[in-house]
């Protein structure tokens, strides 16, 4: 996206005008959750996010609604192809943590952070970048929040939240299984559920859904290796009782544990220049999106993964046990949450990501979370309503990775050394590297304990007028050891191995190459604070409702897995901050037939989180820029007959770095200004962002669909295209130039034929038939100055499903 971007040369007025030409309310078309009273009124959806479920049209935010049945239909089964269909919402896994930004605001890449936008899965937290990647199995309904939600959420939503509702248990027996074929990666899918009651009185029910995924081929060809990937392996399941114990309580436990193996290459060189240009080249790789790479370390002993030359390798483990418990009052409902969350993962990649033996980083999370929650809710009352609660979380971390280096003679990095010792001797020394792997090893070790309080209240000023106010004060403690050591000799990712006595070699592997100090630093840090919000509602008559709203939130402060210096002061960050203003209007349309949703933000960031890559193996975590976000949300859904339904959204927004003046420095700039690694460019001012944009932020977003139901004979036929626009953005937090992805135009669609009985259904899902080439994530290649490698999008994918439904 060019700085022009940020120049005013698109004025809300005009960006309104043409929203309303073109953009419609995804939300409403979603979910299904009560009949309507007529064949073209839209159904009613309600939101179960705020803690006290309200219909959409009474919520006084920017929310959008998706249903399980849309996800099924769509076949949107993980978080990227979700933000997609989403105004100003846009998520990307890549080789670090997975990313998710709303409005413009995301998170950084080291694995000590958090995200910025909170996740909750049946309201338990999940704050971690690889716990996204479990999320969907059986949806009821996925809701995002836009914009800072810390006064009821807490911490680590400054940027809005996403919460995901599971299907819950039924009292009539019923079940499905639904498996299919896709052609590309030539992956199958199963996925199903069972539900009903478990006693005569039907005071127990119970669910059991799961999802099996196993792709033997993938889209990425990595023509070095003559083979093609990611090939993964994927298994999740989930189990929930509910039980009625009295007219009053209901108990509800859910166990859900997954498990995911992915191996094979995911990236391919955008650009490759540099003095390794000519050798990466010869072995096939042409530097274009095409879905072709370049990975291998042509079986270097001691690079690679568990003694196996592999480009990428991950092992996933995930496990959640939540147990909540509802007990209604005369005055309202009293609800106690209990939850463990834990996961574990270890994987390994071609950290050169090219051809060549020169580099490996494998690296190791083991993470448990213990989560309480008591709150109680006031039934609802137009004159007086409230929620009051507490909230308790403890979290343990140990995340460490290893990265190595090839150094034997005749190697890219210890030709390097011998080619630096020669010339910082005069040629007087002529030696190579003590070892023929060289490594660096980092740890973080962390626990943190979390506790907060938190109210809401509502008051009815006139019949149609409302305010709520909402209040959350949190206090928090983070303990950690931070260490770096260099050694040599053992390779596969061990974490330990022999000591380099050369002093030579300690200075150039600490400062050349691993950019590191060895050392282990205790670290600890406290941090309160107190989120206000408060909104003002207008009813102004059944098919029109008007907000304003104030919220404020907080990213917490923490500490950098990846600090290579000794100073301990390097390593710590402190909190984020955002004061955000929302006003917007919830429309009936159309004697009921359309409804329309619009929201007007602007958000001010203040000491935000940056997190810079070196331009060699590291990232520099740092309080660096303030930022205004500043647009609107348009949604929209039109029942234009009994069988068609017309729906979209549009999303503008205006992200500008008001100071960013010690960016990250682009790999051209750091060989320009003969900076001696990223991190001196960077507190040089090498790379002003001052005035420009955020990585991830197109200025326009827009998806417009179109459904089509009717029946043939006894058979229902169930038709669906999407179209979803982007415009341009950086994919990458320097913006470089070379991290442009151009605007692009994905068509999705689908067809389903329903049996006369409903008990199955044939189905046809493509995705991106237009098969636009484009990449999402994108960082400059370690060590290969100019060269970059990304994550490319999925190209047009087929899929053939069969399900088959049972219910008594």
């Amino acid at each position: 996206m060019s700085s022009s971007i940020n120049k005013k040369r698109h004025p809300l007025g005009i960006a309104i005008a043409f929203a309303l030409a073109t953009s419609t309310y995804t939300s409403s078309s979603y979910a299904q959750e009560q009949t309507a009273d007529s064949d073209k009124d839209i159904e009613v959806i309600l939101v179960k996010g705020g803690k006290r479920p309200k219909t959409l049209h009474e919520v006084p935010a920017s929310v959008s609604v998706i249903g399980g049945e849309t996800l099924a239909q769509m076949k949107i089964d993980n978080m990227e192809d979700m933000s997609k269909s989403l105004p100003n919402v846009s998520i990307s896994a890549n080789a670090i943590q997975d990313t998710i930004s709303i409005r413009g605001i995301n998170s950084d890449l080291q694995s000590g952070g958090e995200q910025s936008v909170g996740i909750f899965v049946d309201g338990v937290y999940h704050g971690r970048g690889v716990q996204s990647r479990y999320s969907f199995l059986d949806v009821e309904t996925l809701e995002v929040l836009r914009g800072p939600q810390g006064a009821l959420f807490g911490k680590n939503t400054i940027g809005g939240v996403l919460s995901i509702n599971p299907a819950q248990p039924k009292e009539d027996l019923e079940a499905k299984i639904t498996t299919g074929w896709e052609t590309e990666a030539e992956q199958i899918e199963t996925s199903g559920f069972v539900t009903g009651a478990l006693n005569d009185d039907a005071s127990l029910k119970a669910r059991l859904a799961f999802k099996y995924k196993d792709n033997d081929k993938g889209y990425m060809e990595n023509h070095v290796k003559d083979e093609t990937g990611i090939t993964s392996e994927d298994l999740s399941y989930r189990g929930i009782l509910d039980w009625q114990a009295t007219d009053a309580l209901v108990v509800n436990f859910r166990l859900e544990s997954g498990e995911q193996e992915s191996n094979g290459i995911y990236w391919e060189m955008t650009e490759l220049t540099g003095p390794l240009a000519p050798v990466i080249a010869s072995f096939g790789e042409d530097g274009a999106v095409d879905h072709k790479g370049s990975g291998s370390n042509m079986d270097y002993p001691g690079l690679g993964f568990n003694d196996e030359d592999t480009t990428y390798y991950m092992d996933t483990n995930f496990d959640e046990y939540a147990l909540k418990a509802n007990y209604a009052l005369s005055a309202g409902t009293f609800t106690v949450m209990a939850a463990q969350s834990d996961y574990d993962f270890e994987r390994s990649v071609d950290a050169d990501f090219g051809p060549l033996p020169i580099l490996q980083f494998t690296d190791r999370e083991d993470f448990e979370q213990t989560s309480f929650e008591a709150r109680f809710v006031s039934n609802d009352s137009d004159t007086f309503e409230y929620i009051a609660g507490i909230y308790y979380q403890s979290s343990d971390l140990l995340t460490n990775g290893v990265t190595e280096a090839a150094t034997a003679p005749g190697t890219a990095v210890g030709g390097a050394f011998n080619g630096a010792i020669l010339g910082m001797t005069g040629g007087a020394l002529d030696i190579f590297p003590e070892y023929g792997l060289t490594s660096r090893f980092h740890q973080l070790d962390q626990e943190s304990d979390m506790w907060a309080v938190f109210a809401q209240v509502g008051i009815g000023l006139t019949d149609n007028l409302k305010l709520e106010l909402s209040g959350r004060y949190a206090d928090e403690e983070k303990d950690a050891i931070q260490e770096v050591d260099l050694y040599g000799g053992t390779g596969y990712g061990q974490t330990s191995g022999n000591q380099l006595s050369n002093p030579l070699e300690q200075m150039f592997w600490g400062l050349a190459v691993f950019e590191a100090q060895p050392h282990q630093n205790v670290l600890n840090r406290s941090e309160s604070h107190f989120t206000p919000s408060a909104s003002l509602s207008w009813t102004v008559n059944e098919d029109t409702n008007l907000y304003a709203s104030y919220a404020e939130g907080v990213k917490g402060g923490g500490f950098n897995a990846l600090a290579m210096t000794a100073d301990p002061a390097a390593a710590e960050y402190e909190e984020e901050e955002a004061t955000s203003y929302e006003i917007g209007g919830k429309f009936s349309l159309l004697d009921g037939s359309a409804k329309l949703n619009v929201a007007v933000f602007n958000t001010k960031f203040d000491d935000m989180q940056t997190t810079q890559f070196t331009g060699g193996t590291t990232f520099v975590v740092a309080n660096a820029a303030e930022a205004t976000s500043q647009g609107l949300e348009l949604d929209l859904v039109w029942n234009l007959t009994e069988d068609w339904t017309l729906f979209s959204n549009f999303g503008y927004i205006d992200f500008e770095f008001d100071s960013y003046e010690n960016a990250g420095c682009t790999a051209m700039q750091i060989v320009n200004g003969s900076y001696a690694n990223g991190a001196a460019c960077s507190a040089d001012g090498g790379n002003d962002l001052s005035g420009k944009t955020n990585q991830d932020v197109p200025e326009f977003t827009a998806m417009l669909g179109l459904e089509y139901a009717t029946n043939l004979g006894e058979f229902e036929l169930v038709s669906r295209v999407n179209f979803s626009h982007s415009d341009e953005f950086y994919a990458a937090a320097d913006l470089d130039e070379s991290s442009k992805v151009d605007a692009f135009t994905l068509v999705d669609a689908s067809i389903k034929l329903v049996s006369p009985d409903g008990d199955w259904d044939v189905a046809f899902i493509g995705r991106n038939l237009s098969d636009e080439e484009y990449f999402y994530y994108h960082n400059d290649t370690p060590l290969l100055s100019g060269s970059h490698q990304s994550g490319t999008a999925a190209p047009a994918t087929y899929t053939f499903q069969f399900s088959y439904h049972f219910m008594d």
